[in-house]
């Protein structure tokens, strides 16, 4: 039986087989002439919404007055369709006497991606942007997210560098959040150390400079990388601010200068751009969802008062340990979320803390092994969590530790772990102790 991917390979393969055998016949008179050359007398581009026809028909590399074949028009249309930047081209020609017309039909990519250009420190954005725009067809500060035009642009990058005296190499790859989308298109130098050996900032006027330059110590000596460093800054210089309640502090993307003064060519000095905004402080936090611990109770680990500057390092802190208190108890799944709300009017943030605490384990089979009949049974009669009741998985350690004074005395002693196994269907965790006695030195 034959499968719906193998009935659509035959379908396509079908319809392509049609079109070909109409465009033998709207060739007419000039497939009896297909190996010889004619004169190109006309290029014509529909289909197009992004692209103008004048530059549509450069990037197909055809020029009116000269010589072409049916090879000639084969190659143009594969030179467009290659590219990445059109979905689909189709072409059609026609011949009277030695001239011929030719007529491409063509359907845009529904997907281009902005570029990056992580460590290109000879040049800003904006040369390398109108040096690509003059070098490579159909290039407009984007590229398709596959086809050739990817590697013209890294040939491209190439001949700018060697332009400026730079003899090294350009790499492509795609980026994006982890597990998400491509988002835009990295190219970067390899193979050519770019050093940072100086980090300064503008825009800085509400926190001491020098706690900024401490937290971006790291990043001295690094290799230059644009991104990186914006990560950077926004994730780990930005506590800074988000301690001190500046929570739409942004950073912009670094700025390169070469410092030719240096002994190292390329070592640079960066200077990294602050928006600092306004001061906010806390107005409430309220609680949401089922809680087996009274919100009165966790809102004392929460070290925050309203009134003062908004600590979000802390508060999420505080957020984050919240479910420890429910895994103690049984709920092993419980979960605490923290979600702000900013009045930009009042400058003052609102925190909803929101509760799931899960369904409730209980303990299921506990087994105690390396131990003899008796001793095991002692053991038993020290636990004081019975089947059913809920799981505590903090009270193991507790338990071996008043065990092991009462077992047989041995030249090294005991070593015990416990090992739980927790089962999500029945909500219950089997435990297993083990003891052994310790190898001796």
């Amino acid at each position: 039986m034959r499968t719906a991917l193998e009935f659509e390979m035959r379908t396509a393969c079908f319809l392509l087989l049609f079109l070909f055998v109409v465009t033998l016949l709207t060739a007419g008179p000039a497939m009896a002439q297909s190996t010889g050359q004619f004169k190109l007398a006309d290029v014509t581009v529909v289909g197009s919404a992004h692209y103008q026809e004048p530059e549509i028909v450069r990037a197909s590399g055809l020029k009116i007055g000269e010589l072409v074949s049916v090879d000639t028009l084969k190659q143009a249309a594969t030179r467009l369709g290659t590219s990445g930047v059109f979905a689909e081209v189709n072409y059609r020609y026609h011949t009277r006497g030695e001239a011929l017309t030719v007529e491409f039909t063509v359907q845009d990519a529904g997907h281009f991606l902005p570029c990056t250009f992580e460590n290109f420190v000879w040049m800003s954005r904006d040369e390398l942007l109108a040096g690509l725009r003059s070098r490579v067809p159909l290039f407009y500060d984007q590229v398709p997210a596959s086809g050739d035009q990817l590697e013209r642009v890294s040939s491209a990058l190439e001949e700018m560098l060697q332009d400026h005296g730079i003899q090294a190499k350009v790499a492509f790859s795609p980026t994006g959040a982890a597990g998400g989308p491509v988002e835009a298109i990295q190219y970067r130098v390899t193979g050519l150390p770019i050093p940072v050996l100086r980090i300064d900032f503008t825009g800085v006027q509400k926190v001491d400079p020098a706690l900024l330059q401490a937290v971006a110590r790291p990043l001295i000596g690094k290799e230059y990388d644009a991104s990186y460093i914006a990560a950077f800054s926004n994730a780990g210089i930005g506590l800074v601010y988000r301690q001190r309640g500046y929570l739409q502090a942004r950073f912009g993307r670094p700025v390169p200068q070469l410092l030719k003064e240096d002994g190292s060519p390329n070592s640079v000095a960066i200077t990294i751009p602050v928006s600092e905004g306004e001061l906010f402080t806390l107005k409430e936090i309220t609680w949401s969802g089922q809680s087996a611990i009274p919100y009165e109770e966790l809102a004392r680990k929460i070290r925050q008062r309203p009134g003062t500057p908004v600590d979000a390092l802390r508060l999420e802190q505080d957020a984050l340990a919240l479910p420890m208190l429910f895994h103690a108890n049984g709920y092993l799944d419980a979960d605490a979320r923290m979600k702000p709300a900013l009045d930009d009017s009042a400058h003052t943030a609102a925190y909803q803390i929101q509760i799931n605490q899960g369904d409730l384990y209980r303990l299921g089979k506990l087994e105690i092994a390396g131990l003899d009949d008796g001793h095991m049974r002692s053991v038993e009669k020290m636990c004081r969590l019975d089947h059913g009741d809920p799981y505590e998985p903090g009270y193991w350690n507790a338990l071996i530790q008043q065990a092991l004074p009462s077992l047989p005395r041995n030249a090294s002693g005991w070593k015990a772990s416990a090992r739980p196994t927790i089962h999500k269907d029945t909500k219950t965790v089997d435990v297993l102790l083990t003891f052994a006695p310790r190898a001796s030195r």
